[in-house]
């Protein structure tokens, strides 16, 4: 039986982060009309309206930029150094009380040791594919599902699972103690900015191999004591 509660949480830094993948006429049509018209389309709050207005012709028509995501999709904490992991424990909150009110423990600066072995999947890329990488950078925290323990927290016990996106890692989960813990998403308390764009590889031929991610990017939902 559990005599310790946990919440784990990263940030400040992260937000949403897709990947996706659309033809190559349709990335031609908005490589020729420029990055700063496919970037005010793709994140156009009103993106439905504009492919409705028939002003942009439909085998050009894209989703918008979180729906473009069939290779990749995470909301979370960035891995680097300026973010911060904190422990707090809300062992004697009831449920229902924010987990802001818990008592902090520890705080960790994020190194290299903390990353578990990387296990890369690669999804190749058809042929006539361009990639599209957007992203959200927001100030908030990512949570992670509660950690229930027989002993108080050691932080020796805790390695990070990451997901590649472009040259950034995204932390998708945490094990602890042999025991997974899986990422409940960012909350976000201010939005910094949004970004979307065509991946080119313009110092190089153009990749057929997309990384997708280390190990695993799902909540486990398992309820275990480590």
């Amino acid at each position: 039986m559990a005599k310790y509660n946990y919440y784990l949480m990263v940030g400040p830094y992260g937000g949403k982060h897709t990947i996706g993948t659309i033809p190559k006429k349709a990335a031609e049509y908005w490589l020729d009309k420029g990055a700063d018209a496919f970037d005010e389309y793709m994140l156009d709050d009103d993106h439905d309206k504009i492919n409705k207005s028939g002003t942009i012709p439909k085998e050009y028509q894209l989703p918008i930029w979180y729906e473009l995501n069939n290779v990749g999709h995470v909301s979370s904490a960035i891995f680097c150094n300026s973010n911060i992991l904190t422990v707090l424990d809300v062992t004697k909150l009831d449920e229902n009380v924010y987990i802001e009110k818990g008592k902090e423990v520890a705080r960790i600066e994020m190194t290299d040791d903390m990353v578990s072995d990387s296990d890369v999947n690669t999804m190749k890329l058809k042929d006539e594919e361009y990639v599209v990488y957007g992203a959200s950078n927001d100030t908030g925290f990512c949570k992670f599902e509660l950690l229930e323990t027989k002993e108080p927290f050691d932080a020796s016990k805790l390695k990070l699972y990451v997901s590649y996106w472009n040259n950034f890692r995204l932390i998708t989960g945490i094990n602890y103690n042999g025991y997974d813990l899986g990422n409940e998403g960012m909350e976000i308390s201010t939005g910094q900015s949004m970004e979307c764009w065509i991946d080119i590889h313009e110092d190089k031929p153009r990749s057929t191999v997309v990384m997708i991610n280390s190990q695993r990017s799902a909540p486990t939902h398992r309820r275990q004591t480590a």
